[in-house]
C-alpha cells in the first residue's frame, strides 16, 4: 500500500480558512497509532505548494513547528493569509477552525482487519518439508529500502538482495507493510524455514511480523528478537496470557515461533545454528549484507530496482548443514 499517497491526500482535503491537527489524520488513517507517522509524512512533504502541510496544528490550538528554514514564523504566515488569526503561536477561535470531516476509508483499520483475517491461518504445528535454513533483514535510507536475505543450503550459502521504494512509514503494529514487499523479492523460493528478525507470535496481537510474513509466504518462519517487546519472563520462557510464547536464550536473542513450527522446535532449529553471543550468525549476516547493500547503493547513486543473487561457500562463514 502507498500509504504515502493516501496521507497526503487527506491533507489536501482542509479547506482554505481551516486547520487539522495530527491526532484528526491519524483518525482518518483508522488507528491513532499512526499519530507519529503522521508529523514524520508531513516533514517529508514533497510538495508543500499543493499538499498544505501548514494547516496541520497541535490539538490545543498551537501552530507548533513547520519544516520550512523560517519554521514557525512561515507557518504562521501561510496561516494568517488563509485568514486565520494567530496570537502567540496559538490559533484564535480554533474550534471554530477545526477540519475533522475527511473522505477517507481508513486504510489501517482495514489493514487491521486483514491481520485478523490472516491470523485465523496461523498454525503453530511444525511442517517444514525442505532443508533451506535462511534469514532475512532490511536497512533503509529515507524511502529505500534495502533487504538481504542469506541461504543456507548444504555447505553454501546463498546471498540475495533487492532494493525496493517504501511507501509506508513505521508505525507500531504493522511493521509487516513496511517491511514485506523488499523482504517478498528475496525469499520467494526459500524450502526450509526462514529466520526474520522480529517478532512471532510474540506479540500484544499474537501476530507479529514473523508470523504474518510466514502466513502470506506459506513457509515456516521463526521470529527472533533483540529484545524483549512484552510478556514475564520465568526461567527462559517467555510467559503471555498464562502460557509460554518464546524463550530467551541470551541477553539479545528472544525466539518465538512465526508460522508453521512449535516453540520447541523453533527454539531446537536456533540453537543449532552458528551464533556469535548465543545470536544467530545467519541473522548477523543478513544484516551485513543489507547494511553493505544500503552503503553501495548510496555511493553509486541508487535509484534502480533491482534483485542480485550470489554465492559464498558455507566454510568462508563457518556454516554447516544446520537443519
Amino acid at each position: 500500500m502507498d500509504l504515502y499517497s493516501v496521507f497526503y491526500d487527506l491533507v489536501s482535503q482542509v479547506p482554505r480558512g481551516m486547520v487539522t491537527t495530527y491526532g484528526a489524520l491519524a483518525e482518518a488513517l483508522g488507528d491513532m497509532a499512526a499519530a507519529r507517522a503522521v508529523g514524520y509524512m508531513l516533514s517529508v512533504n514533497p510538495d508543500p505548494e499543493n499538499v498544505p502541510c501548514y494547516r496541520v496544528v497541535h490539538s490545543d490550538g498551537k501552530v507548533g513547528k513547520y519544516t520550512h528554514p523560517l519554521g514557525t514564523q512561515e507557518k504562521v504566515r501561510r496561516l494568517e493569509n488563509d485568514g486565520i488569526r494567530v496570537e502567540g503561536e496559538r490559533i484564535v477561535g480554533f474550534e471554530n477552525v477545526l477540519f475533522t470531516d475527511f473522505h477517507t476509508d481508513h486504510p489501517l483499520r482495514r489493514l487491521r482487519e486483514e491481520q485478523k483475517r490472516k491470523r485465523a491461518m496461523l498454525s503453530l504445528e511444525t511442517d517444514i518439508t525442505g532443508n533451506d535454513v535462511a534469514a532475512v533483514d532490511v536497512s533503509y535510507h529515507g524511502d529505500e529500502a534495502f533487504a538481504a536475505a542469506v541461504v543456507q543450503r548444504g555447505s553454501e550459502v546463498h546471498v540475495r538482495t533487492a532494493v525496493a521504494r517504501v511507501r509506508f512509514p513505521y508505525i507500531p503494529g504493522y511493521l509487516f507493510y513496511r517491511e514485506f514487499p523488499a523482504i517478498r523479492e528475496v525469499v520467494r523460493d526459500i524450502d526450509g524455514v526462514l529466520l526474520i528478525d522480529g517478532n512471532g507470535v510474540l506479540h500484544p496481537s499474537g501476530f507479529g511480523f514473523a508470523s504474518q510474513a510466514g502466513v502470506e509466504l506459506g513457509i515456516p518462519t521463526i521470529g527472533v528478537a533483540k529484545s524483549l517487546l512484552m510478556g514475564q519472563v520465568e526461567g527462559q520462557n517467555v510467559i503471555v496470557g498464562g502460557r509460554p510464547v518464546a524463550r530467551v536464550l541470551g541477553r539479545h536473542c528472544i525466539v518465538s515461533p512465526g508460522h508453521r513450527v512449535s516453540l520447541e522446535d523453533a527454539v531446537g532449529i536456533v540453537r543449532l545454528l552458528p551464533n556469535r553471543h548465543l545470536y544467530p550468525m545467519l541473522l548477523t549476516m543478513a544484516h551485513r549484507e543489507a547494511n553493505s547493500l544500503r552503503l553501495s547503493e548510496l555511493a553509486h547513486g541508487g535509484g534502480e530496482r533491482h534483485l542480485r543473487e550470489g554465492k559464498e561457500q558455507g566454510e568462508q562463514e563457518g556454516q554447516g548443514n544446520a537443519h
